[in-house]
């Protein structure tokens, strides 16, 4: 395993995406910061996926 994998499997997603500041929701939802959104529209859990602008 290298030192990417290792640290993907300790550090959850979500505890990586509030470290950068996007708020997540109790639902797991966020807004993105791929592209102008108002309204939470990427589900965030072991992966993150926006509905919105299809990142993945």
């Amino acid at each position: 395993m290298n030192l990417f994998e290792a640290v993907k499997d300790a550090v959850p997603t979500r505890t990586a995406a509030e470290h950068y500041g996007i708020e997540v929701k109790r639902n797991g939802m966020a807004c993105c910061p791929f592209h102008d959104d108002r309204t939470p529209s990427m589900k965030v859990d072991k992966r993150f996926h926006c509905f919105g602008c299809q990142e993945d």
